[in-house]
């Protein structure tokens, strides 16, 4: 786009351009727009805002740079092994952590199931679990009770989410709650890609 043009076009073709314009560059400064795009201080840090806004970019001081997109993630059972041998060790650690007798949550993902394995040989367990890989195994303990919680499946985790798990998560309560998460952040803590499974894990959390 020629410099200028900007005059020419509505805020949202400019933004569009903008977009691209730090995409491109990977990081640039209000001055940076105003020299390329012949507009305002204010203008450019308008389009920036809304931009940012939409998701589409990330504010920084004096700039803006692109939004990383994370790759999806993986069906969970090509995950499995995946550094299996620190997750053997949470496994084993979380484990350690939990006493005969106590009724503990486990939610799914590949890092619980080796908590789950540890528990194999616990004494009068009550398992509560959304996970279908995690019921499964633990179908192999005969000091177990185990509850399942029904709902919508979600395929690539082979768990259970949505409406009817939460409405079930109501009736129950747990001493300690094992759950998986994507990442933990500083400020927001414990966080999802997926929407849907944040709001089955809202729930998770609040039985503990």
């Amino acid at each position: 786009m020629e410099r200028g043009a900007e005059q020419l076009i509505s805020s949202v073709e400019r933004q569009t351009h903008l977009l691209h314009f730090i995409e491109q560059r990977q990081r640039v400064t209000v001055a940076q727009i105003c020299d390329y795009f012949s507009v305002s201080p204010a203008t450019a840090r308008r389009d920036l805002d809304a931009l940012a806004e939409r998701g589409k970019i990330q504010r920084v001081h004096g700039g803006a740079i692109p939004i990383r997109q994370a790759p999806p993630e993986l069906p969970v059972v090509s995950r499995i092994a995946d550094q299996l041998d620190e997750k053997q060790r949470i496994g084993h650690a979380t484990a350690e952590l939990i006493a005969d007798g106590d009724t503990v949550f486990l939610g799914n993902g590949t890092t619980v199931l080796e908590v789950a394995r540890n528990l194999l040989a616990h004494k009068n367990l009550t398992v509560i679990t959304n996970s279908l890989m995690v019921l499964n195994l633990m179908a192999d303990s005969p000091d177990a009770t185990v509850i399942s919680l029904g709902g919508q499946l979600r395929r690539a985790e082979l768990s259970m989410i949505g409406h009817i798990t939460e409405q079930a998560l109501a009736e129950l309560r747990a001493d300690k709650v094992i759950i998986g998460v994507h990442a933990i952040d500083a400020k927001h803590g414990l966080t999802s890609q997926y929407l849907p499974e944040a709001i089955t894990d809202r729930a998770i959390l609040k039985i503990g």
